[in-house]
């Protein structure tokens, strides 16, 4: 069930949002420890370094709201079964899989609380944090895509000549 926006504090989502950054980016690592494959461990290393600089963005959007208050991170996350997942064994595909649903839920709650809003900079922070979040969902539904079509996509550690498709 989606969170309703309108009825936290903007504390109460920066709270909430801080809480999601870390499980994406703790899935992030998960999956990096599990796969072989250079370029995909290349993607979940960039995934890694972006969910740190929403954490960042996060926290320095609280402390302006709150007044330089520490941000205390909530127990209650955008997409729940993320953090459910990090303490059940996945599958690459299924982990893949939950990432792309909390990038998904996350453009929408960011999008939600822009929305909601009053201060045009607080606006602007919260569509970047929008587009970055959509950004994501499609890196990791092309990642998603190659391991269903080819199981053992995750696992190699090179690329072979059998996994390029060359010509019409």
């Amino acid at each position: 069930m989606p969170i309703n926006v309108s009825e936290l504090t903007i504390q109460q989502a920066l709270a909430i949002s801080m809480k999601s950054e870390q499980d994406s980016e703790r899935v992030y690592k998960q999956l990096h420890q599990m796969v072989n494959n250079f370029v995909l461990k290349d993607k979940l290393d960039f995934l890694m370094k972006e969910e740190q600089k929403h954490q960042k963005i996060i926290q320095k959007l609280y402390e302006k709201i709150a007044n330089k208050k520490e941000l205390k991170t909530a127990d209650q996350a955008i997409y729940p079964a993320l953090s459910l997942a990090l303490e059940e064994s996945n599958t690459v595909p299924d982990l893949i899989e939950l990432a792309m649903y909390a990038e998904k839920a996350a453009e929408e709650f960011y999008d939600q609380l822009s929305e909601e809003a009053e201060e045009k900079g607080v606006q602007e922070i919260l569509q970047y944090l929008t587009s970055m979040e959509h950004s994501h969902y499609f890196l990791l539904k092309g990642e998603y895509d190659l391991c269903i079509a080819d199981e053992s996509y995750y696992e190699r550690d090179d690329f072979h000549t059998d996994m390029v498709h060359i010509g019409p």
